[in-house]
């Protein structure tokens, strides 16, 4: 790096050398791992990952930070049914992901954080931290950011949806402020999810969540029960303003996120 050069953020921009001198001991490694899926008529199939990676490049520059390669594809296999959706085993991706942690482990890194857009790769992540704390005593982080979306609007008068929902005003906002490129606009249209004809439960998503008597609990259904489209909310009032001030929202607790991650 020449004098007055700010040194580089991406793991894959660096030479070896220079990684060398970005692993010190309060280093955090953020590894965005997204999705390949359904995500309704409107929006490409890349959704998670797009958002993901958007994030990550917002966080460059920030001290202590490595953002590393992205994962694109994770567990998505409820999704199958659709064209578009690739998903890998549970195994597979729990192959991949104490693969890639354990080489950066093995140069010295001692904290990273998954930056994951995508809820089905959430068991995978867990087990993975578990094993990496256990056999190697690191410490291992992960930002959901479709839950801390959700979280970061409440209160505020952002969307109109007042929640986050799939493929809908959140997601929709976000790839039309990162990807505008990507969404077919003449598919914009509400969505909903389906519950089981003549059945008392109430299906929230299509992750199980269901409701019974007020209470949530879990029930797996086919994807095609649930939706025809991917769409589970409405993204008609979807904006790339409303996408930019999430990603806002969503980077600046990152920052948070990270710099207090540092310091553990």
């Amino acid at each position: 790096m020449k004098e007055g050069e700010a040194p580089k953020s991406f793991l894959m921009d660096m030479t070896w050398q220079e990684f060398k001198q970005a692993a010190g001991p309060h280093a955090v490694v953020v590894i965005p791992l997204g999705s390949a899926e359904l995500e309704g008529a409107h929006l490409p199939v890349g959704v998670d990952t797009i958002a993901a990676e958007g994030v990550a490049r917002m966080l460059a520059g920030l001290e202590n930070v490595i953002i590393a390669p992205t994962i694109p594809i994770g567990y998505s296999k409820w999704f199958l049914p659709y064209p578009g959706t690739i998903s890998l085993e549970q195994e597979t991706l729990l192959s991949l992901l104490r693969d890639y942690c354990l080489s950066l482990v093995r140069h010295g890194i001692k904290r990273i954080v998954f930056l994951n857009s995508h809820r089905g790769n959430n068991a995978a992540v867990e087990v993975t931290a578990h094993g990496l704390i256990d056999a190697h005593q690191i410490k291992v982080g992960m930002l959901n950011l479709w839950k801390l979306a959700n979280d970061l609007i409440s209160g505020q008068d952002i969307i109109s949806e007042g929640r986050f929902t799939h493929a809908g005003e959140i997601m929709t906002s976000v790839i039309m402020a990162l990807r505008p490129e990507t969404v077919v606009s003449r598919e914009i249209k509400a969505g909903q999810v389906r519950s089981p004809e003549g059945s008392a439960f109430r299906c929230r998503n299509s992750l199980g969540d269901a409701e019974l008597n007020g209470v949530v609990q879990t029930l797996y259904l086919d994807i095609r029960q649930i939706t025809d489209t991917g769409v589970m909310g409405d993204p008609t009032t979807a904006s790339a303003e409303k996408g930019r001030r999430v990603l806002e929202l969503l980077a600046a607790y990152a920052r948070q996120y990270l710099s207090e991650f540092a310091r553990l």
